[in-house]
C-alpha cells in the first residue's frame, strides 16, 4: 500500500490514502463493503492506466487481425467473382461452338 501511495505514473496525480485502500482491497477480496460501511466511497473495482492500456493494445490487435481477415475474404470473392466470369465466357464460346454444328447438321438432312 505505501508504494502505491507514494508512486505515480506518468500523467497521473497522487492517489489519495482512501484511493490506495480502496485499490488494495479491491484487487485482494472479492466483494469489498469496508470503505462503503464506513462511508468513504463506493469501493468498486477500478481498471488502473496500464490495465486501460494493456486492454486497448489488445483490441487494437484483434481489430488489425480481423482487418486482415476482411482483407483477406475480400480478394477471395474477387478471385472467385472472377473465376465465375471466365466460366462464363467460356460456357458461351461452346454454347456458341454447340449451336454451329447443330446449324450444320440441320442444313445436312
Amino acid at each position: 500500500m505505501e508504494n502505491e501511495l507514494s508512486t505515480t505514473t506518468e500523467g497521473e496525480e497522487l492517489k489519495s490514502a482512501a484511493q490506495v485502500v480502496s485499490d488494495v482491497l479491491a484487487e485482494s477480496t472479492k466483494k469489498n463493503k469496508f470503505l462503503q460501511n464506513v462511508g468513504f466511497q463506493n469501493a468498486s473495482r477500478r481498471s488502473s492506466a496500464r490495465s486501460t492500456e494493456t486492454e486497448l493494445e489488445a483490441e487494437r490487435r484483434t481489430n488489425a487481425e480481423l482487418r486482415a481477415q476482411v482483407a483477406d475474404l475480400s480478394n477471395k470473392v474477387q478471385e472467385s467473382e472472377q473465376a465465375r466470369i471466365v466460366d462464363r465466357e467460356e460456357m458461351k464460346r461452346s454454347q456458341s461452338a454447340m449451336e454451329a454444328k447443330l446449324n450444320l447438321l440441320v442444313r445436312q438432312n
